[in-house]
């Protein structure tokens, strides 16, 4: 019963369009790519925010 179900589910998803391919979410993956280090010439560093208002 449980098979029939996620079958059903899994068609519903491609039949909306929500397949991995499609994915705009921005919570993270359980597995996401490495991060690269930013090359610190190429990359300003943020300007400082004053915590003392």
């Amino acid at each position: 019963m449980i098979k029939k179900l996620w079958n059903a589910y899994t068609r519903w998803c491609d039949e909306m369009g929500l397949t991995p391919e499609n994915k705009r979410c921005c919570a993270p993956m359980l597995q996401d790519p490495p991060l690269k280090k930013a090359d610190s010439k190429l990359s300003p560093k943020p300007p400082a925010r004053n915590h003392d208002r």
